[in-house]
C-alpha cells in the first residue's frame, strides 16, 4: 500500500521542490489569476472552464493561473506566490463575487475584474446545474477574459 507521505517524498525529490513547497528558483507571472469555480451553478462552473481555455491562448509566461481556495484557506506560499504578482485579475460567476471577497478578506488589491453574470449578462442556472451554460456564453466567456488579462498590463 503507497502512503500519502511517500507520493509527497517522491512529488517534491522530483519537482525541485525544498522547505514547505517552495521552488528555489519560481518565477511568478506577472497576472494572477484567480476564479471562482463553483460548481452549484452554470456560471460558477462556466468561470473555470473559461479561465482554463483563454489560458491556453494567453502567453503563460506572463499570465498565471492562482488557487483561490489556498488562499482562503490561508496556505503561506501561495499568499507569498500572490503578493510577488504584478497584478491580480479575478474572474466570478455571479453577483456573490466570492473570488473577490476572498482576495480583498486577505488583503489583496484586485486590479483586473470580471463577473461573468452582471458583466456579460450570462444567466445563473442552478442550483446542481454546472454544465447549463451554451457554446457560445463559453465563447463569450474566454474571450473576455483574455481581454481582461490583456487590459491588465
Amino acid at each position: 500500500m503507497i502512503e500519502m507521505s511517500d507520493i509527497e517524498t517522491q512529488n517534491d525529490s522530483q519537482s525541485g521542490v525544498s522547505g514547505e513547497g517552495t521552488h528555489k528558483d519560481e518565477q511568478v507571472p506577472e497576472n494572477a489569476i484567480f476564479c471562482c469555480f463553483g460548481c452549484m451553478s452554470s456560471v460558477g462552473a462556466l468561470t473555470g472552464v473559461a479561465v482554463l481555455e483563454a489560458y491556453k491562448q494567453m502567453d503563460q509566461k506572463r499570465n498565471g493561473l492562482f488557487c483561490t481556495s489556498a488562499i482562503a484557506a490561508g496556505v503561506p506560499k501561495h499568499r507569498k506566490s500572490t503578493e510577488k504578482a504584478k497584478r491580480i485579475v479575478v474572474v466570478d460567476g455571479c453577483y456573490n463575487k466570492c473570488a473577490r471577497k476572498i482576495l480583498e478578506r486577505d488583503g489583496f488589491k484586485v486590479d483586473e475584474y470580471l463577473n461573468l453574470l452582471l458583466d456579460l449578462k450570462i444567466p445563473k442556472i442552478g442550483p446542481f446545474k454546472p454544465f447549463d451554460y451554451s457554446a457560445e456564453d463559453l465563447d463569450k466567456a474566454v474571450r473576455a477574459v483574455i481581454k481582461a488579462c490583456e487590459e491588465s498590463g
